[in-house]
């Protein structure tokens, strides 16, 4: 009896031995923990600054004249479209909001930017049809201009692709000039400033290459409409007059950087 108690004994301390060691080999091999993985998000507040280049089809058609103006227009002497041509650039700023949920980005942004887009153009007639020979120019300039816009986009991680649509703004000046030679002969001028309203919609791509700083590359429709402006004869005034209209458009195309507040990278496992 003693024996088969001292058995016993024996075998329960050595299974309880090896239970343990089975555990201590477990714990020794479980898998380690998976290292944080860092993700972007572009939640937050920005400002920044941009800068670039605009372009578009020439304007300024010929939209109505007084009977004076009939045979100048027939001739060619009054020209029935100036071709101001809309190309230059601009920089300024902007700011903005992101919301991120998921891979989906929504934001609101603002930009303004001074500007010097436009180009005089002239259209010279050397006489003819019992019209004397006349320079004349049209010039249709964006001062500046600004937007409010949505943003869409998604996201893959620290690169968001995004489209943008909302209102735009911005300051126009038209001059307009029809001069006869000799000058006796009758000098025409016209001119208007005024700010203009339209919608602006483009696409773009934005690059956070810190955790606080991205760049971006954006393309963007700008039209701010349409007005006339019209020149007189000063010494005629007002039986000779000539309107022109202009289409205040452009493409543009630019590059800013973004300085984003808080923590943008936030990390998970």
């Amino acid at each position: 009896m003693k024996k088969y108690a001292g058995w016993l004994v024996a075998s329960v301390v050595s299974i309880a031995g090896s239970g343990v060691a089975s555990a201590a080999d477990m714990a020794v091999k479980a898998p380690p923990m998976a290292a944080p993985v860092a993700v972007y998000s572009w939640t937050g507040w920005y400002v920044g600054v941009n800068g670039g280049y605009a372009w578009d089809d020439t304007t300024g058609s010929l939209n109505s004249f007084t009977p004076d103006f009939t045979a100048a227009v027939t001739a060619g002497g009054t020209p029935r479209f100036l071709g101001a041509k809309h190309e230059g650039g601009f920089g300024g700023g902007q700011v903005g909001y992101n919301w991120q949920t998921s891979l989906w980005v929504f934001g609101l942004e603002a930009d303004i930017q001074g500007a010097d887009i436009g180009r005089t153009s002239t259209v010279i007639f050397p006489g003819g049809g019992g019209i004397l020979p006349s320079v004349s120019t049209g010039r249709d300039h964006i001062d500046w201009f600004g937007t409010v816009r949505g943003r869409l986009g998604v996201a893959a991680n620290n690169v968001l692709f995004y489209g943008t649509g909302g209102f735009a703004y911005g300051g126009v000046r038209t001059t307009i000039s029809n001069v006869f030679t000799p000058g006796a002969a009758g000098t025409f001028n016209g001119s208007s400033n005024d700010t203009r309203v339209g919608w602006a919609a483009g696409a773009g791509i934005e690059w956070g290459f810190t955790p606080n700083w991205s760049l971006k590359g954006e393309y963007l429709h700008v039209d701010l409409g349409s007005s006339n402006t019209t020149m007189f004869d000063p010494v005629n005034f007002p039986v000779s007059s000539a309107t022109y209209r202009f289409h205040h458009q452009f493409e543009a195309v630019r590059v800013g950087i973004n300085y984003r507040f808080g923590a943008p990278v936030v990390a998970k496992y």
